[in-house]
């Protein structure tokens, strides 16, 4: 027996051992690479790939000693200057050379005049015995090290300092770019220059300009000044101005890469020069959005041999490796119309429309490539012989595009779920990582009982094809609807012997279908806000039919293994111009393009904490104001120009607490469809895409609710009668000015909500009636012109609460 036990101890000894150096080994989760304790402490955003926090916290003097080592040269001195203006600016000290704190500045090489695709840009920082230590291997290291010691200057009641910190810092994609829209609607360069300092702030590397559309043309050639004076109504670039905005850019580390939209969305090229285009005209600049329009032609000679010129005038002017040659959302209505385009075809061997294109891009990668330049664009352009290493694919319409561009050979920049415009959120778009596909499809294809039909869709004069799936009997049918190569899946479908009726999310927002369903033929509609998109099909296959397609087979979401995601540059914010102008756009970029910024820059396993990243972007939306951004002044100016000085703080109070509808129900509070002549003055263009007001009080209600404390319940009792008293301000002003009365119902429901808030609040006793005010929360949920009040979901929880709690008791 004391021999059985003696070994049962012995094994068991050994495998407690053994565990226990698996799990140290081999099995035990790496720490990460910031503490959660040294994360919670410090505000910098992006965060950077390694930090340790220490103890002891340096008052920031107004003498600098600075010590260089290495080379010095004069974007280091100019990024130096900044920072101690800027340094100023936050904190109102005045920094000049002294004995007081050392600052030591290593940097190891120069840099070349213009930044390039895979440069270094790491760097170490360390702070410690009232000394900083800032070494890089680069000069864009030493400008991102700076960039992260002004945002760690820290205030505690009076007092500035530094922590005591050791930062190894190095980006995870090199590619980490804003692009911005400067046709759609005219953005000067004084705009493009702030949105360059904050995007250095965030470090961001890549500015891509959109320079061409139907709507303008925004830089001027010298070759051919009738594009851009006959084209732009005269708002474009000079040749000196792109130089500016180009060395601007590269004293803070940022390539400008150049969009000429190719071969659609062309119509500001042929108002100077129809000859291009591939019917004859006359043309006007576009004023309208629709993504239809004039095109190209792709047999002309001629064509070519004006590009060829062009695109070398801009070869120069540029001096980034890559060219956006854009080639999304090619019309190929004119081509249709046109003899000399089909006889070519013809001729030629070509099968369809995209095979065209695809033989006009091929030609126009040879025409850049003789420039030295590499080519980029949409992800349309990612067709049979134009892929490859020397071709970047921009993916907007989905994830999957990236990777199927990556496992074809090219390398690839990822757009999708990082469109500003839209109007999503910063959490939003803080979900999306180029490495990892969400979503895909989630319903059980039942192959035994399916039907399909192909699909022709049109709204107005934009056309789209698709496909309809549907699986199952009876009343327990699912579906997939493909479009724009995406898949969207749905359940609970609705059908009454006549009409089949279903919802999908997609990118944009929400559609709902209604769809007549008369023996092989499908007729409706699917809406999206108050646009109505046709739909008509004709059944293509299904398990019943013989003869037709065969079920396609659904594919699965392959992740990219280690060599292939080697391959993804990163990804670029897109803020198209549609609904916005030079007075707007900073509101609509910024502070939400810092969270896709760190997305692009900390390491993946730093970027999955949503509430965290929040706290640090509402740092970083006070600190851009130190640098010059306007992201909060334009909201400031349009309620001035609204209403008398009497109203403008009540009616900021309601503004504070609104936020824009996402861009197509935004687009929707107009009688007419907008267009590059609507004033974007209203209330809507006030608000911003998110109200960190109302960020910050819904986090207040959650913490009450759990803690109950004290303090906190006074916070939010204050908060409450601010906004209950605001509506009896507002109220003469709604009656007077026409222009705010289209959220008038925004300011009502806030003072109902707020009102049964407060008696939840006083009354903790005394229960309320929810269902007596369902028709409110209902009611508060709705947008008013082109707006969302999105307090009212935790005022409703916070009221909720108190009767929940009162009806346990």
């Amino acid at each position: 027996m004391k021999r059985f036990l003696k070994w049962f101890l012995g094994i068991a000894t050994l495998l407690v051992l053994g565990i226990a150096i698996a799990w140290f080994g081999f099995l035990k989760p790496s720490p990460p690479p910031i503490a959660d304790e040294d994360r919670a402490a410090i505000s910098l955003l992006p965060l950077p790939s390694e930090l340790d926090l220490g103890s002891n916290t340096y008052k920031i003097p107004n003498e600098i000693d600075l010590q260089l080592k290495g080379i010095w040269t004069p974007r280091l001195q100019k990024s130096f200057d900044r920072f101690t203006s800027r340094l100023k600016n936050s904190t109102g000290i005045p920094i000049r050379n002294g004995d007081g704190m050392t600052l030591s500045i290593y940097c190891q090489n120069k840099s070349n005049e213009y930044p390039s695709p895979n440069e270094i840009e790491s760097y170490t920082l360390t702070i410690r015995k009232n000394k900083i230590n800032l070494s890089a291997p680069t000069e864009w290291g030493i400008l991102n090290g700076l960039e992260t010691l002004l945002q760690l200057a820290t205030k505690e009641g009076d007092r500035w300092y530094f922590p005591e910190v050791h930062i190894a810092d190095t980006p995870r994609y090199s590619w980490r770019g804003l692009m911005i829209d400067v046709c759609r609607h005219w953005i000067p360069k004084a705009v493009i220059l702030r949105n360059l300092d904050a995007m250095a702030a965030v470090k961001m590397n890549v500015l891509h300009l959109h320079l061409t559309e139907h709507q303008g043309f925004r830089v001027a050639s010298k070759t051919y000044p009738k594009l851009h004076e006959l084209g732009s109504n005269g708002n474009y670039f000079s040749q000196e101005d792109i130089k500016e905005i180009v060395a601007y850019a590269a004293d803070r580390g940022i390539r400008v890469v150049p969009e000429f939209d190719v071969p659609g969305h062309a119509t500001s090229w042929f108002v100077g020069h129809p000859e291009l285009a591939t019917l004859p005209g006359p043309y006007q600049i576009q004023t309208d959005f629709g993504v239809g329009g004039a095109v190209m032609d792709p047999t002309k000679e001629e064509v070519y041999t004006f590009l060829d010129t062009f695109f070398g005038e801009m070869a120069f002017l540029f001096p980034d490796p890559y060219v956006h040659i854009g080639g999304d959302e090619v019309d190929s209505e004119d081509w249709e119309n046109s003899s000399a385009v089909q006889d070519f075809m013809a001729e030629k061997g070509i099968e369809d429309y995209h095979a065209l294109q695809n033989y006009f891009n091929t030609r126009i990668r040879k025409l850049i490539e003789g420039h030295g330049k590499k080519v980029m664009g949409w992800d349309e352009i990612l067709q049979k012989d134009f892929e490859g290493d020397g071709v970047v694919i921009q993916s907007w319409r989905n994830h999957k595009s990236l990777w199927d561009g990556i496992r074809k050979g090219s390398k690839g920049v990822l757009s999708y779920g990082y469109y500003l415009d839209h109007k999503q959120t910063a959490g939003f778009h803080y979900a999306v990582d180029p490495e990892v596909i969400q979503g895909g499809i989630t319903i059980d294809i039942d192959s035994t009982h399916w039907e399909s039909w192909q699909l022709n869709l049109e709204l107005g004069d934009t056309k789209m094809e698709g496909d309809l799936y549907l699986f199952g009997t009876g009343e327990n049918k699912k579906g997939i609807v493909q479009m724009m190569g995406n898949s969207y899946d749905f359940e609970n479908t609705s059908f009454d012997g006549k009409t089949l009726q279903f919802s999908h999310e997609a990118q944009f927002g929400e559609l709902n279908y209604a769809l007549d369903m008369k023996g092989d033929s499908i007729m409706g509609t699917t809406k999206i806000s108050v646009f109505t998109v046709d739909v008509a099909g004709k059944k293509s296959g299904g398990s019943q039919m013989e003869g037709g397609q065969s079920l396609p087979k659904f594919e699965k979401i392959v992740p990219l293994n280690a060599e292939e995601s080697q391959s993804i540059l990163g990804g670029e914010a897109c803020m198209w111009s549609e609904m916005v102008d030079e007075h707007t756009i900073e509101s609509r970029i910024w502070p939400r393009a810092g969270a896709i910024a760190e997305k692009l820059w900390s390491p993946q396993v730093l970027t999955d904490n949503t509430e965290d990243m929040y706290r640090r972007l509402m740092v970083f939306d006070d600190y851009l104001e130190t640098l010059g951004t306007h992201h909060k002044n334009s909201g400031k100016a349009i309620i001035d120009s609204i209403v008398p000085n009497a109203y403008r703080d009540a009616l900021t109070v309601l503004v504070n607490v609104l936020q824009e509808d996402k861009l197509f129900n935004r687009m929707a509070i107009y009688d007419t469809m907008p267009n590059v002549n609507t004033p974007l003055n209203r209330i809507v263009d006030a608000s911003r895409p998110e109200s960190y007001e109302a960020y910050r009080f819904e986090k207040d209600v959650d913490t009450w609710i759990e803690t109950q404390d004290t303090a906190l319940k006074s916070r939010l009792a204050a908060q409450l009668k601010k906004w209950n008293t605001n509506h009896q301000v507002l109220q003469p002003a709604f009656e007077a000015v026409e222009h705010i009365r289209e959220v008038e119902q925004h300011s009502q429901h806030l003072y109902d909500l707020t009102t049964l808030a407060i008696q939840a609040l006083e009354n903790p006793s005394g229960a309320i009636a929810i269902a007596e005010h369902e028709t409110l929360f209902q009611a508060s949920e709705k947008a008013y012109g082109g707006t969302l009040l999105p307090v009212a979901t935790p005022i409703k929880r916070l009221i909720q609460h108190n009767t929940t709690a009162n009806e346990s008791k």
